[in-house]
């Protein structure tokens, strides 16, 4: 008897269950749809919305430079609807307003520096009007600018690189870094370019380098960016690099200058000359390349030994033995 009646309440639980599976799922379709109609009935409502905007000042008068300027942001209070509000602000990213100076300030002005005070209307009107809300604004703070622009100066400074770089095994830079170009002119003004000498590149890290290697790579403006930019503002660098193997060379040994009018025999002869020379040079090395010279140094009854002459594509460079005995001849 018991057995019938479990059997007769799994259909009745799973009746049960099913309701209420299809009473919640009514319940949240309407709830959503519900929402959407809120939603959509607020977004049709006005409102009104302050925007904080940058300001760029661009194309200042030829033989000027922006020196100042007393704001950086706009603040533009909109009314309009709530949806094309929401729109604008969380998925459009609003350009910076531009103020083009081209015109501004007449070229027979001498003065080394120029105040302006610049009305914003007529920007925000143009600049509102391309995001779609031609009679919506309601407030602009500023509403004018003042901008100071100040005499433009030059001069042809050379570039320094700053780099930190580490190669992979058996691989060295075996030239100096190549810079293109290797001086650039600074703009600015006067006391700023006076004072600059040199320029540095921004920061070239690179690690494990096993090829030669081209960036480009931006100059370092500093602290006086307002007053001063580059051209170019960056420079092409080029890191030339080699896979470099050991090699060991015999090479006679030569008499320094003070030996000239002696006759003087080393024991050995001949040094062993050890370095490092990029693959693609080994089999042009030979003993010619390098000289060996034994001089005194008055302090013991030994020559030393210096390597005065090898080619330029060799590095870390060692002579062994370090000094000689030697014997003079009558």
């Amino acid at each position: 008897m018991k057995a019938d009646g479990v059997n007769r309440e799994k259909p009745l639980r799973k009746m049960v269950t099913a309701r209420l599976r299809y009473q919640l799922f009514v319940f949240i379709v309407c709830f959503i749809v519900s929402l959407t109609l809120w939603i959509l009935i607020k977004l049709s409502n006005e409102y009104t919305i302050s925007f904080k905007i940058p300001l760029t000042i661009v194309k200042p008068p030829v033989g000027r430079i922006v020196t100042n300027v007393s704001d950086s942001t706009i603040q533009i209070s909109l009314k309009a609807q709530g949806f094309k509000l929401v729109v604008l602000r969380y998925f459009e990213d609003p350009k910076p307003i531009v103020v083009d100076l081209s015109k501004t300030v007449s070229p027979n002005n001498h003065a080394e520096d120029v105040s302006l005070n610049h009305p914003l209307v007529p920007v925000i009107r143009k600049y509102s009007a391309a995001l779609g809300f031609s009679n919506e604004v309601r407030s602009i703070h500023p509403e004018q600018i003042n901008i100071r622009c100040s005499k433009l100066y030059h001069k042809t400074i050379p570039v320094k690189v700053l780099s930190d770089l580490t190669f992979a095994p058996q691989y060295l830079q075996f030239e100096p870094l190549l810079i293109n170009p290797t001086r650039v002119v600074v703009f600015g003004t006067k006391d700023v370019v006076d004072s600059i000498k040199s320029v540095n590149t921004s920061s070239l890290r690179l690690r494990n380098i096993d090829a030669s290697e081209t960036r480009l790579v931006d100059l370092m403006v500093g602290k006086n960016y307002r007053k001063m930019y580059y051209v170019p503002s960056h420079v092409l660098i080029t890191i030339p690099v080699q896979k470099f193997t050991e090699a060991s060379i015999d090479v006679p040994i030569s008499l320094d200058a003070q030996f000239e009018n002696q006759k003087i025999s080393t024991y050995p002869d001949k040094a062993v000359v050890s370095c490092i020379v990029p693959m693609k040079d080994y089999s042009k090395l030979a003993s010619g390349m390098f000289t060996v010279t034994a001089s005194s140094t008055g302090k013991d009854n030994t020559l030393h030994l210096n390597v005065t002459a090898s080619p330029s594509f060799v590095k870390n460079i060692k002579v062994t033995p370090d000094k000689v005995e030697y014997l003079v001849l009558r």
